[in-house]
């Protein structure tokens, strides 16, 4: 990974943008996809979109989702102290002592959120253990507030929190950081789009990259999204468990690693034609991939993705992840590497006027 895609990843990571407050991190991705697309360009609800070769048939689709999980103001006590909603799937009992970052009307406010000592918890709960944490509960906010006037000075109910955490580089061509779910997906599609440009081969499609809002409550943002750009088919960029670590278990979740490559899907949503082709390019281009079952469905875009319109065409690329949903959300940088490689080969692939469908 050259020093600016690797500055663009920085860049990402450390924009917030929990679901439905996306602006931030979508005006960032646009501000380095311009560099390389022949247009961009966002929709009423802060969709983004690149576009490389607009008359270019077929025409592809690269997903991935800007959101990031976080929390949402939902109650000022009198002592200033802020009680909190999750945006997406926060476990609350990662939480207690975290960094956070209050996106509030007047600004950014740096403030944790609460935690009670162990000295504490027995006498707290009549000599038994503290209760987990629970949202509604014991989860709260501390801003340094020292009542609820002034607190709502700087904050108010509806504010969006996001913990406070950015890219750390740990050994092996790992990483770690907030929000790698899944800034690595929005990463890859503007990747994959200027390698492809940049290659010097012959383009027949048209790409369409897409910076989707609102994956983290309901993969929202992608179906707008693919109904606007109305492509002949579609790949969505996610992350997925990578189970290499103690607490992982393999019979239940598959057999994913962190270094072995990009996950490829298999499932009711992912497009058996479309699956055949990236496999074929893979073995081309001697890029590994790892295999993910999704039978029901993907828990990505792609869910909402393959039903628009008359039916898209979709296959998810993923990227294996340990400690999803948290600040230290882990994955390795080279496997990053092989999907926007993987991307801009499937895209340059494609034969003039080419579609994918099921043989019946």
């Amino acid at each position: 990974m050259d020093q600016s895609s690797r500055d663009f990843l920085t860049a990402l990571v450390n924009s917030y943008g929990p679901s439905g407050f996306e602006a931030p991190v979508v005006r960032t991705w646009l501000d380095y996809a311009k560099q390389f697309a022949d247009e961009v360009y966002t929709d009423a609800y802060g969709n983004g979109f690149a576009v490389l070769n607009p008359k270019g048939d077929p025409h592809i689709m690269l997903d991935g989702h800007a959101d990031e999980i976080g929390l949402m103001v939902s109650y000022i006590d009198d002592d200033g102290f802020l009680w909190v909603s999750t945006i997406g799937g926060y476990d609350a009992k990662i939480l207690p002592s975290m960094r956070v970052r209050v996106l509030g009307q007047g600004g950014e406010l740096p403030g944790l959120i609460g935690s009670l000592p162990p000295h504490l918890q027995r006498e707290a709960q009549g000599g038994q253990e503290l209760k987990r944490y629970q949202f509604g509960v014991n989860v709260y906010v501390d801003i340094g507030a020292r009542s609820k006037a002034e607190a709502q000075k700087h904050v108010r109910v509806g504010d969006p929190i996001v913990l406070d955490y950015g890219l750390d580089e740990l050994q092996n061509g790992l990483v770690c950081g907030r929000a790698l779910d899944n800034r690595i997906g929005i990463w890859s599609g503007i990747e994959a789009l200027r390698r492809a440009k940049q290659s010097g081969k012959k383009l027949n499609a048209r790409i369409t990259a897409v910076a989707a809002v609102q994956e983290e409550v309901g993969c929202l943002g992608a179906g707008m999204a693919a109904y606007e750009a109305d492509p002949d088919c579609a790949i969505a960029v996610d992350v997925t468990q990578s189970v290499d670590h103690p607490q992982a278990e393999k019979k239940r979740w598959g057999d994913m690693r962190v270094g072995n490559g990009p996950v490829l899907a298999h499932g009711s949503a992912c497009h058996p034609e479309l699956n055949r082709r990236i496999e074929e390019v893979a073995r081309k281009a001697r890029i590994g991939l790892q295999h993910e079952a999704a039978p029901r469905y993907t828990g990505t875009d792609a869910d909402s993705i393959f039903v628009t319109r008359s039916g898209i065409p979709t296959a998810v690329v993923s990227l294996p992840q340990r400690y999803m949903h948290s600040p230290a959300e882990t994955v390795h940088l080279g496997d990053l590497d092989r999907i926007a490689d993987l991307l801009s080969a499937v895209c340059l692939s494609l034969k003039q006027g080419e579609r994918f469908m099921v043989k019946v």
